[in-house]
C-alpha cells in the first residue's frame, strides 16, 4: 500500500512537472484527465489559484466533454462567487453525474447562498447518501457549510450523524458545539466540549469556548477554572484573562478579577473596556481614588465614553463631591442623553446638592427612558410629597397609570400609594395583583419599601 501511494505521489509530481514545464516553454503537451485532476487538486491544496485555474483550462481545452472536469470548473466558478454560471454548469453535468457527490455538495453550496435553505438541504443530503468511503469527510464539509451559512439547526442534524458514527473526529464536535450553542443547546453545547476535552485535554480552544458557554449560563466561577486551563495551556492568551475576569467580577470577586484584568493589560493593545472593568471593580471594592484614576484612562483613550464619565461621577459621588460628580455625569449625558441610569445618578447629585425641584425633573427624564425602574419611581414620590405638602397623590397615579398601562413599576408604586399614603387596603391589593401579573421581579424593592404588606391575609393569598 505504500508502494501504491508513494508511486502514486511520484506521478502527480511528474504530471506537475510536465505542466511548468509546457508554462514555461509556452508549447502546450497532452494531459489525460486524470492527469489534470492531480495537477488541478496539487494547487489548490497550495492555495495557487491561479495555477490551478489555468489547468483546469486547459484540461477543458482538451477534454471539452469531460464531466468530472466541468464539476471541478462549477466548483471553482461556486467557490469565485460566480454563483449563476456554476449553476448552469451544474444542472447541464448533473444527470450525467448522478453519482457524484461533489456535484450536490456544490448545488447545496450555491443553494445556500442563494438562500434556498430546503432545496440546499435536499442536495448535501443526496450527497452524504452517495459519500460511501468519503461520508467522514464529506458530512464535515456540508456541516461546515451549514454552520458558515448560519444554518446552525439542520448543521446539527448532520453533525449528529458525524459524531455518533466518527465519535473521535475533533473538528465535528467542535462544529456541533458551536451549532448547539447557537440553537440555544448550551447544556449540550458544554457535553459535547467535554466529550472533545476527553480526546484532547489540551485543547485551548475547548476549555476556551465551554469557559464562554459557562459565563453564559451564569456559572461563572466554573468558567473562570476553564479559563484558568486554557492560561496553562497558552500563558499568553489574553482573551482568557479578560474573560476570566468578567466571570470573577460576576462572581463578586473583584480583587480576584483585577488581578486578571491586569494580565490582560500586559497581552493586549485594546486596554479602554479592560481599564473601564478595572475601575467598577475598584468602585465596588470602594477604593473611589482607583477608580476614578482608570475611569479617566478611559475618557483619555475614548472621550465619548458615556459610561466611564458616568463612572467618575458616580465615583466622586461617593466620596461625597457632588459639585465635581455632577459636572461628571452631565458630560455623560450630553454624550447619551437616553440613558436612564445617567438621570437618576443626576438626579442624587441634584439632590444633595439641595436642589430638589431639578432632581424630581432628572428623575421624571429617566422615568420617561426606563419607567420600570421602581425605585426611581419611589424616590420621585418621596421627593413631590417632600416639595408639595398637599401633593394629589390620587391625580399623579392616574396621570402615570395612563402613560405607562402596561409597566409593572407603575402598579408595584400603586401598592405604595394606595397602602402607606391613602391607607385603602383592597385598591392596595388589587395593584399588587395587576403588578404580579406583569412582573414578578420587582417584588422584592416593594417589600423592602412596605415589608408589613406579607401580613396581611388578602396579600399573602396572592404572593409567590
Amino acid at each position: 500500500m505504500q508502494d501504491f501511494l508513494h508511486a502514486n505521489h511520484d506521478d502527480v509530481l511528474e504530471a506537475v512537472e510536465r505542466f511548468e514545464r509546457m508554462i514555461s516553454t509556452e508549447k502546450e503537451v497532452y494531459f489525460d484527465v486524470h492527469q489534470v485532476e492531480n495537477i488541478f487538486e496539487f494547487y489548490l491544496e497550495k492555495s495557487l489559484i491561479d495555477q490551478a485555474e489555468q489547468i483546469l483550462s486547459i484540461g477543458l481545452r482538451q477534454h471539452p466533454q469531460s464531466t468530472s472536469l466541468l464539476v471541478k470548473k462549477a466548483t471553482f466558478l461556486a467557490d469565485d462567487n460566480q454563483i449563476e454560471e456554476a449553476l448552469l454548469l451544474l444542472e447541464r453535468v448533473a444527470p450525467i453525474e448522478s453519482t457524484n457527490y461533489e456535484v450536490f455538495i456544490t448545488l447545496g453550496w450555491i443553494m445556500l447562498q442563494k438562500n434556498e435553505i430546503n432545496t440546499a438541504v435536499k442536495h448535501f443530503r443526496r450527497a452524504a447518501d452517495m459519500s460511501f468511503e468519503d461520508e467522514e469527510e464529506i458530512l464535515l464539509e456540508i456541516s461546515y457549510n451549514l454552520n458558515q451559512a448560519e444554518v446552525y439547526s439542520e448543521a446539527v442534524l448532520f453533525l449528529n450523524k458525524l459524531v455518533s458514527k466518527y465519535p473521535k473526529n475533533e473538528n465535528a464536535l467542535f462544529e456541533l458545539a458551536f451549532a448547539l450553542d447557537k440553537v440555544g443547546e448550551r447544556k449540550k453545547s458544554i457535553a459535547t466540549y467535554e466529550q472533545l476535552l476527553k480526546l484532547d485535554p489540551f485543547s485551548e480552544n475547548a476549555w476556551y469556548n465551554i469557559g464562554i458557554l459557562y459565563n453564559k449560563e451564569e456559572r461563572y466561577l466554573e468558567a473562570s477554572k476553564a479559563y484558568d486551563f486554557t492560561i496553562a495551556i497558552n500563558p499568553l492568551h489574553g482573551e482568557a484573562f479578560f474573560n476570566k475576569g468578567n466571570s470573577l467580577a460576576h462572581s463578586g470577586c473583584f480583587r480576584e478579577a483585577l488581578d486578571a484584568y491586569l494580565e490582560h493589560i500586559t497581552l493586549s493593545k485594546d486596554l479602554v473596556l479592560t481599564y473601564q472593568y478595572i475601575a467598577d471593580c475598584w468602585e465596588q471594592m470602594g477604593n473611589y481614588d482607583m477608580a476614578i484614576r482608570f475611569y479617566k484612562l478611559v475618557t483619555k483613550e475614548l472621550p465619548e465614553s458615556g459610561d466611564a464619565w458616568y463612572g467618575i461621577g458616580t465615583a466622586m459621588m461617593e466620596k461625597e463631591d457632588f459639585k465635581g460628580g455632577l459636572q461628571a455625569i452631565d458630560q455623560a449625558i450630553s454624550i447619551n442623553p437616553l440613558n436612564a441610569d445617567y438621570w437618576f445618578a443626576h438626579a442624587r447629585g441634584l439632590f444633595e446638592l439641595d436642589k430638589a425641584d431639578d432632581a424630581a425633573r432628572s428623575l421624571e427624564n429617566g422615568l420617561n427612558i426606563d419607567p420600570e425602574e421602581i425605585t426611581g419611581w419611589i424616590e420621585l414620590l418621596k421627593l413631590k410629597m417632600a416639595l408639595d405638602p398637599i401633593f394629589e397623590l390620587k391625580d399623579f397615579l392616574v396621570e402615570i397609570t395612563d402613560r405607562y398601562p402596561d409597566v409593572a413599576a407603575i402598579y408595584y408604586l400603586a401598592v405604595i400609594i394606595w397602602h402607606k399614603h391613602l391607607n385603602d387596603t383592597p385598591k392596595a391589593i388589587q395593584a399588587l395583583s395587576q403588578a404580579l401579573a406583569l412582573n414578578t421581579d420587582l417584588l422584592p424593592a416593594l417589600l423592602e419599601e412596605v415589608p408589613e404588606l406579607v401580613e396581611i391575609p388578602e396579600a399573602k393569598a396572592i404572593l409567590p
